[in-house]
């Protein structure tokens, strides 16, 4: 990373001609800046004042933008200094990150989950070894330790999924959780908003593990796709 904070909006940022929604727009402009070379991996961006302002675009769109590219790990907020540009390898997703964003991103991704989740508790619970489980009992204990806290209780939510996934022992299903990762912490944070509900998610994470810990692949299936599901009708009714 850059030691220096760019502070001003460089000459290379221009106003965004409106030819399609405004987030894709920005999100066009920034990698067309990163193609270029003109911005690189480490860089600091401007802020989102310096950016709006030269992108001739309002804050909420900017937002919406930089959100979608800091989902995929493309940029980096660090409290205090800013943000920076982190990697590029997801760039070609961002647009279609902001378009999905519009169209409900978030129920699309418990769609997603739905197919994909089921599918990983049934491999685990053949695969798991004692080192996997370890991992989902860790992350069990740190939700029960969170006492009710949302923010903590999400992030240990979403490593026990993580710790599902590779329990599987199948690298492309560990990877397809990892990218869609921070996806997955919205929807906790979204799903786990009072102790009631903390505790509900915490519990089906007990039976999934239960169920992993007997070897038995058609109940942790069964259990997932409710689990899953009780996600979505949550977020549905909110």
């Amino acid at each position: 990373m850059s030691d220096e904070m760019t502070l001003t909006a460089p000459e290379y940022l221009r106003a965004i001609p409106r030819t399609k929604p405004i987030p894709e727009l920005i999100l066009d402009e920034i990698t067309r800046l990163i193609t270029e070379g003109i911005l690189k991996p480490g860089d600091w961006l401007p802020s989102e004042s310096e950016l709006a302002e030269r992108f001739g675009v309002g804050r909420s769109s900017l937002r919406e933008a930089m959100r979608a590219l800091q989902l995929l790990g493309i940029v980096e907020v660090i409290q205090g200094k800013g943000t920076f540009l982190r990697q590029t390898t997801m760039l070609p997703l961002a647009t279609d990150w902001a378009r999905l964003s519009r169209m409900g991103l978030i129920s699309q991704v418990m769609e997603a989950r739905q197919i994909i989740e089921v599918a990983i508790a049934q491999l685990a619970a053949e695969r798991a070894t004692e080192e996997d489980i370890a991992a989902m009992r860790a992350a069990i204990r740190r939700a029960e330790e969170a006492h009710g806290d949302s923010a903590i209780s999400g992030e240990a939510s979403v490593d026990f999924h993580l710790a599902l996934a590779e329990a599987t022992h199948n690298e492309v299903l560990a990877l397809m959780y990892k990218t869609v990762r921070d996806l997955c912490l919205e929807t906790a944070r979204q799903t786990q908003t009072t102790p009631e509900t903390v505790e509900n998610r915490l519990q089906g994470h007990r039976r999934i593990l239960e169920c992993v810990e007997q070897q038995n692949p058609e109940l942790a299936s069964k259990l997932m796709a409710e689990h899953i599901e009780e996600g979505r009708q949550f977020l549905v009714a909110c």
